[in-house]
């Protein structure tokens, strides 16, 4: 019943943040007219200054840091919190294209808007690879942490 509870608060929170990114990005997306750096890591995939402090520090130090400070640690809560942050990370991406009001869902549901990051295109099937991998991660921690 804990899992339960972790998950949806954050997975609320992400799709909170979905909501207010997605009204202050509009069609700016990802790396789209950012201020600050941004490190080009392939040809289509970057982390901006904006999202490195909010991905890679502020939500994983909100998320991960202070429940565990607050609880304890525990292998248990941190696999939890891990799974729950990666597919969590999927959910704020997918609701997004949801809330957006500046951009329809079949338009940014596609390779040619969403350019910031690389796709699986199979036919008609295409998918983030970001997706993927968040999903994958998220089992991984699960499988591999909580008992």
């Amino acid at each position: 019943m804990q899992a339960f509870y972790i998950f949806s608060v954050i997975w609320a929170a992400m799709i909170s943040h979905s909501i207010w990114e997605s009204s202050v990005e509009g069609r700016n997306a990802w790396d789209r007219n950012k201020y600050g750096w941004k490190i080009q890591i392939l040809k289509n995939l970057s982390i901006t200054r904006y999202h490195f402090w909010l991905f890679f520090v502020y939500l994983p130090l909100l998320i991960i840091a202070l429940p565990i400070i607050i609880a304890g640690f525990s292998t248990e809560l941190l696999g939890m919190l891990l799974s729950a942050y990666f597919s969590g990370l999927v959910i704020e991406d997918f609701f997004w294209f949801i809330f957006n009001t500046e951009v329809s869902f079949k338009e940014a549901w596609n390779p040619k808007f969403a350019s910031y990051y690389p796709w699986i295109v199979i036919k008609k099937f295409r998918i983030p690879v970001f997706y993927i991998a968040g999903i994958i991660l998220s089992l991984l921690f699960w499988f591999l942490l909580v008992k």
